[in-house]
């Protein structure tokens, strides 16, 4: 019996720090649903693009809509003030791929690819951009 309780207390012992170590990790992305309001910001890898704007999410299973607003930086700007755009895309584990498509305002009707990583606690993703030619780096955040 004692070497039983033994070889259990060895096997806790064992297992326990990993046990404990993945266990919140698996937890998080979980409960890492990305529906609801995001703020984020991009810039472009030689700093000429910088922007902000708020992001409205819904994820369906693995599958991601949303729209986006952000200041006029490089529309028409006798249009409007903002861009609005969508989101469709997929969400896998802590991987987030989603082609934002402007909607038309100040004369904006092309789409950009993103690819990101979704933090453990589930509120902040963070990754790079791709739009004709150009490419930096996103985040948001909850």
């Amino acid at each position: 019996m004692k070497r039983m309780i033994g070889a259990i207390a060895l096997a806790l012992a064992t297992l326990g720090p990993a046990v404990l170590v993945t266990a919140p990790t698996a937890l998080a992305q979980q409960a890492a649903n990305l529906s609801g309001r995001w703020e984020g910001g991009y810039i472009s890898t030689n700093g000429a693009d910088v922007n902000t704007f708020a992001m409205t999410l819904q994820q369906d299973g693995n599958r991601l809509t949303g729209t986006v607003v952000e200041v006029n930086t490089f529309g028409d700007a006798t249009d409007v003030l903002f861009l609005t755009s969508t989101i469709r895309g997929t969400v896998s584990g802590d991987r987030v791929t989603f082609t934002k498509t402007y909607d038309g305002s100040g004369g904006q009707t092309h789409s950009v690819a993103y690819t990101g990583r979704i933090e453990p606690t589930g509120r902040r993703v963070t990754g790079t951009f791709s739009v004709e030619g150009n490419s930096g780096r996103f985040e948001i955040v909850r």
